[in-house]
Formats: structure tokens, sequence, C-alpha cells
């Protein structure tokens, strides 16, 4: 099947999900914002039936609870459902929750990549002796051999396995389409769909393709990608755009990371903001998923071209959204902002007036604004805000004479900020801050389209170590 326009395939992506709701909504914010041409469609393998309820995606309906490791009825299932239903898609792709995209490219590398192409996975090949999956398979012998045959199989990782619709109608047509199934149902294979979906196309006579390295080498089973992995890949490796796996912890460094890359990519690309919103609001729009999210509210905050801020909330119910807002305060021209959810449930902002800091608070019974004075000058750039595991706010920004500089409030006591630490000789526009998994703080600053990041060493000389990378 061929694309021999300069426009993306139609992608589709499968998404089988069980559970954790909260990372269900990051994924699809992520694919929103960096695959915004492909759609999505659900199969709920969980045991809570209004897991997916009221995304606004497309869920199978033969979605039903399955069993850990043996999942590969879904892709089958999804196929079925999508023919019947006639959905249209150029490819489709098998996904899982515990994956992210941490750039843009994805589907211009799928559209080159499976040009005159109906099959890709991720290291696809013959499986040998060794194969853990392969020798799975091989147990259940007495099952397989009337599909599969004395001759070898093949695996291929199950995140990221391509089908094109020509391929997929091959084995929804084929007069092995119910055998399939009913194996499928019954086995007992640990990943048995690295293995039964890779053979079949080989059995029907399609040509097996692999990923290139440079992209498949940020796909795998395990382990889990630690941040500073993540970074040496966004660093060096310019073909990387889709990472698995990534914790299902909201609060994992990896996905606080992409998912602050992305809230920045949506402030400050137009062509990003077009994804997430069809009314403009303001300038500069920040959104705002809170905590305990279900997928029904969504709150924004822009910045005036003339002074001051507003806050939007939209709410969506029976199928309809609705729209509250402006709610304006401030009285300055905001040149760059972000902004948090505490733990005490409140939206606390951190802006940038000319080469000044300030912060403000939203109480949410009153609704009402507050402005603190200014804790800082000198900055630039778009300052970044987080609440530490200490209780702190803890906030990074720019430094106009070069470097960056950090300030702390003290939430327990005084709630005075602090004077700054001044670390890095570089000239920084563009950083992100985080808690790694160990509870140390975490900057990620970008210049010359490198990332490099620096480790506050906390608990000890409470110095600030770095640039890595």
């Amino acid at each position: 099947m061929g694309n021999t326009t300069n426009r993306p395939a139609k992608i589709c992506f499968a998404l089988l999900v069980h559970n954790k709701r909260n990372v269900i909504i990051d994924l699809l914010d992520n694919i929103r914002c960096f695959c915004p041409n492909s759609s999505v469609v659900l199969y709920n393998g969980g045991n809570n039936s209004s897991l997916c309820s009221n995304l606004g995606v497309p869920i199978c309906p033969t979605s039903r609870k399955l069993n850990y490791g043996v999942t590969a009825i879904y892709m089958l299932e999804t196929m079925r459902w999508l023919d019947d239903i006639g959905y249209d898609y150029d490819y489709l792709i098998n996904l899982d929750s515990d994956a992210l995209f941490i750039r843009e490219g994805y589907e211009m590398f799928i559209t080159e990549q499976m040009n005159n192409k109906d099959y890709m996975g991720v290291n696809t090949k013959r499986s040998d002796e060794d194969s853990y999956i392969g020798n799975q398979v091989r147990e259940e012998y007495d099952l397989w051999k009337s599909l599969f045959g004395d001759y070898s199989l093949y695996e291929s990782f199950n995140v990221g396995q391509v089908f094109s619709k020509k391929l997929v109608k091959r084995f929804l047509k084929s007069t092995r389409y119910s055998e399939l199934k009913a194996k499928l149902k019954k086995t007992k294979a640990f990943g048995v769909d690295e293995v039964a979906y890779v053979t079949m196309t080989e059995r029907f006579g399609y040509k097996l393709n692999t990923y290139p390295r440079s992209t498949g080498e940020s796909i795998r089973y395990r382990p889990y990608f630690p941040l500073d992995e993540t970074l040496n890949l966004l660093h060096w490796n310019k073909k990387c755009y889709l990472l698995h796996p990534v914790p299902r912890d909201i609060g994992d460094e990896t996905r606080v990371f992409v998912q602050s890359a992305l809230k920045q990519q949506v402030q400050y690309n137009a062509d990003s903001q077009n994804r997430f919103l069809d009314t403009y609001l303001g300038d500069m729009p920040f959104f705002i998923r809170r905590k305990d999210s279900t997928g029904k509210t969504v709150e924004w905050l822009t910045a005036s071209l003339e002074k001051g801020m507003s806050y939007w909330k939209f709410v969506k119910s029976k199928g309809k959204s609705y729209m509250y807002g402006p709610y304006t305060f401030g009285n300055e021209k905001v040149e760059a902002f972000t902004a948090i959810e505490t733990q005490y449930g409140n939206i606390e902002i951190i802006c940038r007036i000319k080469d000044k800091l300030i912060h403000y608070w939203r109480d949410e019974e009153s609704g009402e604004w507050f402005e603190s004075p200014s804790f800082a000058n000198g900055v630039k750039g778009v300052p970044a805000f987080i609440e530490s595991s200490y209780g702190n706010f803890e906030v990074v920004a720019p430094l106009r004479n070069g470097g960056l500089g950090h300030w702390w409030r003290d939430n327990h006591s005084s709630w005075d900020w602090s004077e700054p630490d001044k670390f890095g000789d570089s000239t920084y526009n563009e950083v992100i801050l985080v808690e790694n998994n160990s509870n140390q703080l975490t900057v990620v600053a970008k210049t010359d389209d490198r990332y490099r990041y620096f480790v506050r060493d906390d608990g000890h000389s409470w110095e600030w170590l770095g640039p890595y990378i």
C-alpha cells in the first residue's frame, strides 16, 4: 500500500487499556498534540465498565476483561469492529497505555516507511530457540499447528505493530479467520500477540518489515525509561518519536517531563493550540487537567494582549460542552507564565512581567484571584513551577545575564520566597522543572535544540549539579 502524496497517512491507534483513567487521558492528550492527524479507538480490557466512558473516543463494543499478557484477541476484534462500521484509516497501529510520544514526526515517519508496505513491527525477526515469547507458543504446538504448521515462527514486539488496511482485510476475509479467533480465545501463551499476527502475516505471503533501529530503540519491553535516558534520546536521536514503556504513574519523572513539554508546546505554538482549542481565549493558552480529572472538565489560563490574565472553564455534560469565563485579574502585561494545581486544590500561577516574577493564586471557594508581591528580578523566558514533595513551591527561570535562577517558598511557616540560587553558565530560554523519582529537583534546559539537565543534591550539599548530556 503506498502513499505518494505529502499528506500524512491516516493512522488509527488501537489502544488497549485496563485501568487508571488519568493515564488514559494523559495519553489521549499526548496523541492529540504529537500526532494531530491520527485517530484513536479504545478497547477496555479491565473490569471497570465505565473506565473509558465520556472520553470522546470510540470504544470497541466487544470490550471485556482480558487476562494479563494474553490479550491478543483485542486486536482481531478491533479489526472486525472497524471494518463493520466502515472506519476510515490507512494504517492500524497497536498501542498500549504505558507509551508516550516525545516529539512530533511519527505520522510522517509511518507515511514514509510504509510506502508500498503492509506490515512493520519493532525488532521483527524469525523466532529463535531462545525466545521466551516464541517458546510460549511452541508449548502449545497442538493448538497452533493447524495454522502455523511446522515452519518457523516469527515475532515482533506488540507495541507499534503497523497493519495496512489491505492486510487487515486479508485477516478478516481469510478462511482461517474463525480458526484464528478461536485459538486466540483459547490460548494461554504469554505475549502471543507478538507471534500470532506477524506469523500469520508471513503465512499470508506478505513481506515482514522492521522499524529502523534509530526509531525502534525507544520501544522495548523493559526497563521503564527513566528521565535521563529519555533526555539522552531527545538530545542525540532525532528519529526517536515513541517511548515505551513509561510507568502508569501520573507522577513519574518521565511522564511529568513529557506532559510539561506538551503544555509548553500548546502554550507557545499556534498549530498546537488549534489541536486543543476551536475558540480564541487569549494569548499563551495554558491548559489544566485536575489531578482527579475524569476528562469532563478542562480549565485554561490566558494572558491578555494588553494587560492582565483570564481564567476559563470548559465542562462536558451529556454530549455538550459549556464554557465559563473569562474571569479576569491582574493589571500588567504578562510576557510569560506557568501554573500548577497545589495539594490544597488551588490553581497557582507564576507570571513574568518584564524581568520580574509575580505569584497569583485562586481561592477555589470564592473564585477570587490574589496577587503576591514580586519575588524575583533579572529573569527572562518562561518560568518553571512545581510543588515539591517537601511541600514547598519551587521556581526556576532563565536569567537575563545567563544561567538559571532557583527560588523556593516555605509553605510551612513564613510563606516567604528565598533569594535565588544561581547555576549554569549558558544562555537558556526554555526550562522544565520536575522532581525525579528519587525526590531530587531536576531542571531540563533546552538550547540550540539540545537538552541538558541539572540535578539538585537534595539532602546533602543542596547544590545544583550539572549540566549533564
